[in-house]
C-alpha cells in the first residue's frame, strides 16, 4: 500500500437474512500502515457510521498535519441541508504520503452519484 486512505461515503448496503433488503448508511472509513500495534499490522481498515444519509448529501473533510507525531488527521463531517452539520469523528494514520482526493459510485449495480460542487480550502 502506498499511504493513508480515507473516504467517506453514502453506502448503500445489504441487510443480513434480509432477501436482497438494503440500508443507506454514512460511513467514514481509514486503511493504511499501522507500524505500532503489536504485531505491526501492515494494512488496518476501520469504519464508522455518521450521520443520516439523503438523495442531497453534502460531505466534508478536515485535514491536520500533526508534525509532533508525524501523523495525518483527517475528521469527518455530514449534513442533509448544507447548513447543519453532523461530525463522524476523526481518524489518524502515519503520515506516509500526500493526500488526495477522488470522487467515486461503487459497491453494486446501478451505484449513481452525481458530484454537483467540490472545493477545497488551504488551512
Amino acid at each position: 500500500m502506498s499511504g493513508s486512505q480515507y473516504k467517506l461515503v453514502h453506502a448503500v448496503l445489504p441487510v443480513s437474512h434480509a432477501d436482497g433488503k438494503t440500508t443507506h448508511v454514512t460511513e467514514f472509513a481509514k486503511e493504511g500502515e499501522r507500524p505500532t500495534t503489536t504485531p505491526p499490522t501492515p494494512v488496518a481498515y476501520g469504519p464508522m457510521f455518521g450521520g443520516p444519509p439523503a438523495d442531497t448529501l453534502w460531505m466534508r473533510l478536515s485535514y491536520h498535519a500533526d508534525t509532533a507525531r508525524d501523523e495525518t488527521e483527517v475528521r469527518a463531517a455530514t449534513s442533509t441541508d448544507g447548513v447543519h452539520w453532523v461530525h463522524t469523528g476523526v481518524w489518524s494514520l502515519p503520515t506516509v504520503s500526500k493526500l488526495r482526493i477522488g470522487l467515486v459510485a461503487q459497491n453494486t449495480a446501478g451505484a449513481v452519484a452525481r458530484f454537483d460542487y467540490l472545493h477545497t480550502y488551504r488551512g
